[in-house]
């Protein structure tokens, strides 16, 4: 069926039709804008339901639905239309595309593979706290806005229960990620989704499907009915753990809730990774406090007992039946051996460490039921004996009986009344052997230091391997917002997606003075209520189809650090004066030296040099050798792409390149200091004071005018422009045109791979973002010098001439506040806390927590990829190290 365009602006005079974003068995979806307020947003448009009021009923369950979720993580629904027929749901767009497309465009590193995990249980944690279960947890319904932030779609399908009613009135899902208990048509639980969820990531992981090869619909059920995956060897042991965990047979043995498995993935990071594994990641993570100290390594234990309505059912000491792999209690886990809260879960209830999370369990089903009072069914050691016959053991009821742990529908279960063995089932001689559950993971152990790992000690990979490696990020691919990558419940309607500045100067400036020294197909609906599986099976293969990805990998960030830094004793370094500090590829420290006029290198192995300048402050040398050129008060550094090197010349107002033969040039600025050029060859142009740099991802060169108040940028064709600043110093601006807003000594600069722009302004002490559109707005700092605001949002805390680093996640800011002799952090949720320095300057603290230390004027932080955390001391001529615990030592020192 066409779509009239004209028909949908009539819907929603507010939107204008943009564009098409794909097609599905039940609709397409329409690109569209907010005529005022000029929002981006997909126009889903259910086609003809005359003929199919059910259907007009989901869509508009649908959308009630999503209004109640309300989640970082979950697609926003805006406004919902009926109009002459024609129902329309306007929503989020998410312009990052697909999980599925990022899988298809290469594997992605642990720490992004868990972080996925953690941020879409955040999600169906939300989902599932307003009783709806997803049902269809799959990577074409995990999607990414234009920002990277996850989003988790389609809830179209998704069944909305109130404790009483938990069984599935239909069988709808994939069936390659579908639990046991929603093949049978059996009663559905949280852990059905994470069941769904942990599949994802196993195939993420492990590079292959979840048993091992692609199958059709028959053996594929068989195998989710009656086989356990092989083991994850490619990940660490606590977090195959927690994946293995959740891919359960039975429900009741995996986690209780999604919750409490973003928890456990949480801390088996920690773990594994080290506490900073999340600043490895390439997903944004927006969770709540207790999920984030947990994958920060700041606890390690469950959430304590707190009141409710009594402890939900967890697995006992007894064996499930032969047909249940790993049914029995997790040692390590709550409820299990070695536990919190751990004892014999018998007849009269379990005894659990952790609250009541499960909200959908009936208080009393009565005998055999989920929870209620009664015995425990044979060979299960907990109320209600769940699993039925062709899951270890436990006989169904004549067909027609009334069951309140199953729907009535018949299903195709071995050992029932009537009903054969089967595929379906378990047949005779068949049974898989009882699966062990992995031990119990260490505790979480510091990074760093120490003559070599012990016992233990995080893992570490050793060298590349599945799912494993230092993996650049992959961009989102276009298309997708089609409309089977998010179905009904995301955006699509049903099928899969197609995818000189010396101290207290009148900016304050931390710069010291001389010193010496394609289409997918269609993925229906399903309606199997009374079905068997086998006619369930045959109805849902279709769902299978493999779709076309055509994704783009977005430029690479130029803050992506996997390569660790020197962390050894301290160097003595002739003529070290730490200014500002760059990681190079290799994990080479590059260091501006200040006052000796010199780039000096510190590799991994301890080794140093110069790689620019004499150490006399000059200028000279272009067309020859950087190591016997002169600079004068050289700034920051940084590499683009194609390995050259670019120095902020500050003294001699130019931007100066060393190609990698080590050949040095002029790049900008004619060593006059003024303001011109705007428009024409950057080498003709005049700067004034220009000491940092940034590159940004198409390769253009950003430079902090200091003394202009602008922000210039270089494009690739080396014709410069004002990027930011209007010249005259002030604090203006915020939420308009960066070209229109007053910025007040621009110093720092980092471009995310998205382009976004982001800089300190010593002036306001502020830090200060750039969109790729150009608005411009504060997110750290008040406008005025002070220390004020940890533990709480930046944009409320007072900074004193900062420096601003982004972390190897893109999207955790780490300053150096010069004049308040501290190391400060802003997470990615926007709050700010001090990780280093007492605010009293001095020189002390090495070997204890840098919380403890003493600074001079720190002024440079960077991040590698190990979350080592790097500050130049400048007062005290150090480049000192944070490793990931906390601790603080120096590295190098001049000699």
């Amino acid at each position: 069926m066409l779509i009239d365009r004209s028909l949908v602006e009539a819907a929603l005079p507010g939107y204008s039709v943009e564009g098409d974003l794909g097609r599905g068995g039940y609709g397409l979806v329409l690109a569209g804008q907010h005529r005022l307020i000029g929002r981006k947003v997909a126009i889903k448009i259910l086609l003809d339901t005359s003929d199919d009021p059910d259907l007009r009923a989901r869509f508009l369950s649908e959308a009630r639905v999503l209004a109640e979720l309300d989640h970082p993580h979950i697609v926003r629904i805006h406004d919902y239309v009926e109009h002459d027929g024609t129902c329309l749901l306007v929503m989020e767009l998410l312009s990052g595309g697909t999980l599925k497309q990022r899988i298809a465009a290469g594997p992605l590193s642990p720490e992004t593979t868990c972080s996925i995990g953690i941020a879409a249980a955040a999600a169906l944690a939300n989902a599932h706290g307003h009783g709806v279960l997803h049902r269809d947890v799959k990577p074409d319904n995990i999607m990414f806005a234009g920002d990277g932030l996850l989003k988790v779609t389609d809830f179209g399908i998704a069944k909305i229960f109130d404790g009483a009613e938990t069984t599935a009135s239909a069988i709808l899902g994939t069936p390659r990620y579908m639990a046991p208990e929603q093949i049978v048509g059996a009663r559905l639980f949280p852990s059905t989704d994470l069941y769904a969820l942990a599949g994802v990531l196993y195939e993420m992981i492990a590079g292959r499907p979840l048993f091992g090869r692609q199958m059709a619909v028959q053996p594929l059920t068989h195998h989710h009915l009656t086989v356990m995956p092989e083991p994850l060897t490619s990940v660490p042991p606590p977090i195959s753990a927690v994946i293995m965990r959740a891919l359960a047979k039975d429900p009741n043995v995996r986690f209780g809730d999604a919750s409490e498995f973003a928890l456990e993935l949480g801390r088996a990071g920690a773990r594994a990774f080290g506490p900073n594994w999340l600043s490895r990641s390439e997903i944004k993570v927006r969770v709540d406090d207790e999920i984030r100290e947990a994958a920060l390594g700041g606890s390690t234990t469950p959430r304590p007992a707190a009141p409710g309505p009594g402890p939900r059912p967890r697995p006992g000491p007894g064996p499930v039946g032969p047909g249940y792999p790993g049914a029995g209690p997790t040692p390590g886990y709550p409820g299990g051996p070695g536990g919190p809260g751990g004892g014999s879960v018998g007849p009269g209830g379990p005894s659990s460490g952790r609250p009541p999370q499960n909200p959908y369990t009936p208080a009393a089903s009565g005998p055999g039921g989920m929870g209620g009072p009664g015995p425990a069914g044979p060979g299960v050691g907990r109320p209600g004996g769940y699993p039925p016959a062709g899951f270890g053991g436990h006989p169904a009821g004549p067909p027609g009986a009334e069951d309140g742990r199953f729907t009535q529908a018949p299903t195709t279960r071995a050992g029932g009344p009537g009903q054969a063995s089967g595929w379906g089932g378990f047949p005779p001689g068949n049974t898989p052997p009882p699966h062990t559950p992995p031990s119990r993971t260490p505790p979480p152990q510091p990074l760093g230091g120490g003559p070599g790992p012990g016992p233990n000690a995080p893992y570490r990979p050793q060298g590349p391997g599945p799912g494993l490696g230092g993996r650049a990020p992959v961009g989102p691919g276009p298309g997708g917002q089609g409309p089977g990558g998010q179905g009904p419940g995301g955006q699509g309607p049903g099928g899969h997606a197609p995818g000189g500045h010396a101290p207290g100067g009148a900016h304050g400036s931390h710069r010291p003075g001389s010193r010496t020294g394609g289409q997918r197909s269609k993925t229906p609906w399903i309606l199997a209520a009374g079905a068997s599986v086998l006619v369930v099976a045959a109805i849902i293969g279709v769902v299978l189809a493999v779709a076309n990805s055509g994704g783009k990998d977005d430029p690479v960030s130029p803050t992506v650090r996997t390569a660790s830094a020197y962390r050894g004793t301290a160097l003595n370094v002739q003529g070290l004066s730490p200014y500002s500090l760059y990681l190079d590829q290799d994990g080479s420290l590059l260091v501006s030296s200040l006052a000796t006029d010199r780039i000096q290198r510190i590799t991994p192995a301890g080794a140093s040099s110069d790689i620019a300048g004499t150490g006399s402050g000059g200028y000279s040398g272009d067309g020859g050798p950087a190591t016997s050129a002169q600079l004068d008060g050289p700034g920051s550094t940084i590499r683009d792409k194609a390995g050259n090197l670019y120095i902020g010349d500050a003294k001699n107002n130019r931007i100066r390149r060393i190609d990698p033969s080590g050949v040095i040039t002029t790049v900008a600025g004619t060593g006059t200091a003024g303001y011109s050029g705007d428009g024409g060859p950057a080498t003709a142009a005049q700067l004034n004071s220009a000491e940092k740099v940034a590159i940004g991802p198409d390769g253009s060169l950003y430079l902090s005018d200091y003394e202009n108040h602008r922000i210039r940028k270089v494009d690739p064709a080396g014709i410069i422009t004002t990027y930011v600043g209007t010249g005259t110093a002030g604090y203006t601006g915020a939420g308009g045109p960066a070209t229109a807003a007053r910025i007040d000594g621009p110093n720092d600069l980092v471009v995310a791979s998205d382009g976004t722009l982001y800089f300190a302004d010593l002036g306001s002490s502020t830090i200060q973002r750039v969109t790729p559109n150009g608005i411009i707005t504060t997110i750290a700092g008040t406008g005025e010098k002070g220390y004020s605001g940890d533990g709480g949002p930046a944009t409320a805390a007072k900074l004193n001439v900062p420096s601003v680093s982004l972390g190897t996640d893109g999207k955790t800011f780490y300053l150096a506040d010069y004049n308040n002799n501290r190391v400060r952090r802003i997470d990615p949720n926007g709050i700010i806390t001090t990780i280093a320095g007492t605010g009293t300057k001095g020189l002390s603290g090495d070997g204890g927590p840098a919380t403890a230390a003493q600074f001079e004027n720190p002024s440079s932080v960077v991040v590698d990829g190990e979350g080592g955390i790097f500050v130049s001391d400048n007062g005290n001529d150090r480049v000192r190290r944070i490793d990931p615990n906390g601790t603080i030592t120096t590295i190098a020192q001049t000699g």
